[in-house]
């Protein structure tokens, strides 16, 4: 399991509220979502750098260069046999907050944009213009296996009465 013990148990425990009678969880997981501008972090970087500098210098060369950059926001996702159900991140703290989407899983499709050193994926919802676009990681070990076997998932089926 890539999530924490606490992070899975929050997120079953919230969609287990959500679910229907009979209804269960196929996959849970989590991503990053989201694009991170380029021009943030170059700023952001230069201040690290330039307030690293700054406590060198008046440590003597002490001091340590810490350079921060703006993250994607986290998101927790739980697949079931019949919905998607998509929930924000905590700011600040692990595990799952407020629920962002609870789609039926046969309006849901991935694409994926990359398979390099991070697995990107498109969620792209049937009927509305919203996507959501995640990064799997290569670390945590598995979290880009699970964003493949997200994939594999949500894929529609090959004939009307087929489901993976």
């Amino acid at each position: 399991m890539v999530m924490s013990k606490k992070s899975h148990r929050q997120l079953t425990t919230k969609t287990e509220l959500l679910m229907q009678p009979g209804e269960r969880i196929v996959h849970t997981l989590y991503a990053r979502a989201g694009t991170v501008p380029i021009k943030k972090n170059v700023a952001s970087i230069a201040a690290s750098v330039a307030v690293g500098a700054a406590v060198t210098a008046i440590t003597g060369g002490a001091g340590v260069v810490i350079v921060t950059a703006f993250d994607k926001a986290r998101v927790y996702i739980t697949v079931t046999d019949r919905s998607v159900l998509i929930f924000a991140g905590r700011r600040n703290k692990s595990g799952p907050g407020d629920i962002i989407a609870h789609v039926p899983r046969d309006t849901v499709t991935a694409t994926v944009l990359r398979n390099r050193m991070a697995y990107q994926l498109r969620l792209d919802f049937a009927g509305s213009d919203q996507r959501l676009r995640l990064t799997f990681a290569p670390w945590p070990r598995g979290l880009k296996d699970s964003g493949r076997y997200l994939a594999t998932l949500l894929q529609p089926p090959t004939s009307a009465n087929e489901r993976l």
